[in-house]
């Protein structure tokens, strides 16, 4: 994982996995810390079934002279820390890339920073343009 720049000062952002030509739904596990923690993202959008695979879906918040709109669509990420009694759900929440917005999930800190998805890479892989970057970070160790 990579280290993401532009967050508070307290908070160290690492780039998740995510393999955004693997298409979505995807799932995965990585570290944290010290901790191993079970992720998984899928995609909401409202695409035309017509859309050809090229088409790109950015899920940010458009701005336009009437102030922010409706995006097309919205990530799902959920995230799940092993335990002694199983796997727990400490996050589990709809992402749209705003600046600014970091959501909070137990021990972790998480923001959307580019979600770009292709028609294509709906319940598909290829190399369609889409790029999807999420930042999480422990708030405590």
């Amino acid at each position: 994982m990579s280290v993401m720049t532009g967050a508070p000062a307290s908070l160290q952002f690492s780039q998740l996995p995510v393999l955004a030509d693997q298409g979505l739904p995807q799932a995965f596990s990585c570290a944290i810390g010290t901790t191993s923690y079970d992720f998984g993202v899928y995609a909401n959008i409202n695409a035309a079934e017509g859309d050809p695979p090229q088409t790109l879906y950015n899920l940010a918040s458009p701005t336009g002279p009437n102030g922010p709109a409706d995006p097309p669509g919205y990530l799902v990420l959920r995230i799940a820390r092993q335990g002694p009694n199983g796997p727990q759900v400490i996050f589990l929440r709809k992402l749209v890339p705003e600046p600014g917005l970091i959501h909070y999930g137990a021990e972790l800190a998480v923001k959307a920073v580019t979600a770009i998805v292709a028609r294509g890479n709906m319940n598909g892989a290829g190399s369609y343009g889409s790029q999807i970057v999420i930042g999480v970070a422990q708030r405590w160790a």
